[in-house]
């Protein structure tokens, strides 16, 4: 399974972007997180909305699911780069809690998507290296930050209300080897 957040932006779209006649607070924004989406949408979409960046960003992302059918691959590849967004705004924003509640998320869907599409034994799947990433960013900015590990993996496993090829203990025991591993 694979997918590339964020995309990296070519120089020509470097260059487009930084003549585009909007706030330089859009533009930065769009370059470090919405990359995967279309520029000129998003500057639409700000221009026309309400409410702060952090919110602009959140909607926006979430309105981009509205184009694919529900559950379809396309869709799902899409959840998992919201998830990475959600996971880097939130982070940025020193919202936690939501960034490693994001990256749980992202985490569980990739392993149903690993088992489910590409076959791989739960037992056999490896963290993937966006959660890995996310996980360590969160505790290096975070690192007093407080948790409920098998609470969490449980909430965020069931978020999808979907039964996987594999439990939400299995996910959590996943989880807790890396963090004890790592020290978290």
């Amino acid at each position: 399974m694979m997918f590339t957040y964020p995309k990296v932006l070519r120089p020509k779209d470097l260059k487009m972007i930084s003549r585009y006649p909007c706030s330089d607070e859009i533009k930065d924004a769009y370059a470090k997180y919405l990359t995967n989406y279309s520029f000129k949408e998003f500057v639409g979409f700000c221009e026309n909305g309400d409410g702060d960046l952090e919110s602009l960003i959140y909607r926006f992302t979430d309105l981009q699911l509205e184009r694919f059918e529900p559950n379809s691959l396309i869709w799902v590849s899409h959840v998992l780069v919201n998830f990475l967004i959600y996971f880097d705004v939130n982070l940025d924003y020193g919202n936690c809690y939501d960034a490693y509640a994001s990256a749980l998320q992202f985490t569980v869907l990739f392993f149903a998507m690993k088992v489910m599409i590409g076959k791989v034994p739960f037992d056999e799947a490896q963290l993937p290296e966006h959660s890995l990433n996310c996980f360590e960013r969160l505790f290096e900015k975070c690192p007093d930050f407080s948790f409920n590990l098998e609470n969490d993996c449980t909430l965020a496993y069931k978020s999808f209300n979907n039964d996987f090829d594999f439990t939400a203990e299995e996910f959590y025991t996943k989880i807790r080897k890396h963090f004890d591993e790592c020290g978290y």
